[in-house]
């Protein structure tokens, strides 16, 4: 039995796990185990796309133009351990693609070398570097900085939008259904979650580790955010359109079924990912203009 997943995502669900590092592998170990399965999975840059590589903040960028839409800033994700602009470039030249716009993707600092808050501080810096107005998205961990970013530019009217795709908000600290009825998922389990938070070492409560702890939402960028039906974080999108919402700011989220975490990298392998994909797409350009 396959469980929730039909033919082509359990292949990708069996491909990424048969990749990843052994356990008790070192940091860099894990690294290049995650680099070789994206480098495995890399579906090319779309033709038409024109790549350039940048300095942005002090930090390596790269840019990705796919149409005159507007400008995207993009977050990876990664745990805040793991990924690159390698890892996620051809998912942001695709999404610059499909959503006809600029993409714009930081190279924010690692932990364990670098604990928290240097992404936060960096994807901060590089928002407040950017030409504005521009989109905020991310996956994973990289959905928590764009949140994060979005909290502390309320009000600027430079964020015109989140788009956050399987994001880390700080639901477990709200004690959300997900962490215990899919603590055991596939692909990202509760236990893992709580290796990656402590070697970020973020604190407890602060809300630029987890947005949804944020006291005062009022004048945050709207946002469409999407969780992963077979994921410990699938409430915290929920949970986040809900607080938004209640702050007065126009917000949705979307639950894709039979989805794991990490699924924007199975759209090469699977229907269902790959529809998922394009309504992340959709979703950026709702926030941008021609």
């Amino acid at each position: 039995m396959n469980g929730p997943f039909d033919s082509e995502t359990l292949a990708y669900i069996e491909l990424t796990e048969s990749a990843g590092a052994p356990e008790g592998a070192s940091i860099e170990e894990m690294r290049a185990a995650y680099e070789s399965l994206r480098a495995r999975l890399h579906g090319g840059r779309p033709i038409g796309v024109t790549v350039e590589e940048m300095i942005l903040a002090g930090r390596p960028t790269r840019r990705y133009i796919g149409g005159d839409r507007g400008r995207v800033l993009f977050f990876h994700g990664g745990g805040y351990i793991v990924g690159s602009l390698e890892s996620h470039d051809d998912l942001c030249a695709g999404l610059a693609e499909r959503a006809g716009c600029e993409v714009i993707a930081l190279d924010y600092r690692l932990a364990p070398e670098h604990p928290f808050p240097a992404a936060c501080n960096d994807a901060l810096a590089a928002a407040e570097a950017l030409d504005g107005p521009f989109v905020l998205a991310g996956d994973s961990a990289g959905g928590c900085l764009a949140a994060g970013v979005a909290v502390a530019l309320r009000g600027t009217d430079r964020i015109t939008g989140q788009v956050l795709a399987y994001p880390a908000l700080g639901g477990s600290s709200l004690g959300l259904p997900a962490y215990a009825e899919k603590a055991q998922a596939r692909l990202l389990t509760t236990v893992d979650m709580d290796w990656y938070h402590a070697q970020w070492g973020a604190p407890t409560g602060d809300p630029r580790a987890e947005p949804l702890l944020a006291e005062d939402l009022s004048g945050v960028a709207p946002c469409v955010a999407f969780g992963a039906g077979e994921d410990p974080l699938r409430d915290d999108a929920e949970a986040w359109a809900q607080r938004l919402r209640a702050a007065g700011v126009k917000a949705e989220a979307h639950i894709e079924t039979g989805l794991p975490h990490s699924y924007l990298f199975a759209r090469h392998m699977s229907g269902r990912a790959k529809a998922a994909f394009g309504r992340m797409c959709e979703a950026v350009r709702g926030f941008t203009t021609a």
